[in-house]
């Protein structure tokens, strides 16, 4: 028996004009990725991509995602990322934060990665209810496995 091997990859969505929010769910973000794979490496590689591939998690408030694809097909999605530029109907970029073999390896960074941003933004608000607003809206993770 032979075990699947995916790989998650962690994106930040980086919008051209700053936003609150951004108005895509996983099935604009997975549909513009095929579509760009499509583009430059083709019908192959879009097979290939195919199966396995799943948008797990997109937080329009903190722009993060995790995508999933099967190993040997991570080569692609990962290098056609820097490519993109416009994401649905927003002109965004996609940024690449980590690359691993677990969705739990994933969430770790990505909470680190979350505590970062608080601490650095925790400066900058003024008082406690906001803090607190903050805290909840960016440290909300629901990924489901």
């Amino acid at each position: 028996m032979v075990r699947i091997k995916n790989r998650y990859i962690a994106v930040q969505i980086v919008p051209h004009t700053p936003v609150k929010t951004l108005r895509l769910n996983d099935h604009t973000v997975a549909k513009c990725l095929l579509k760009y794979v499509e583009k430059y490496y083709g019908v192959y590689a879009l097979g290939i991509l195919e199966h396995g591939f799943r948008v797990k998690y997109c937080n329009d408030r903190t722009k993060i995602a995790i995508i999933r694809c099967l190993h040997r097909g991570q080569r692609y999605l990962s290098s056609i990322l820097p490519l993109i530029t416009l994401i649905g109907d927003v002109r965004a970029k996609f940024r690449t934060l980590y690359v691993g073999a677990t969705v739990i390896q994933c969430n770790k960074f990505i909470i680190n990665h979350q505590r970062q941003f608080l601490d650095r933004m925790m400066g900058q608000t003024a008082s406690a209810k906001e803090r607190q607003d903050l805290f909840k809206r960016v440290m909300e993770l629901d990924v489901d496995r």
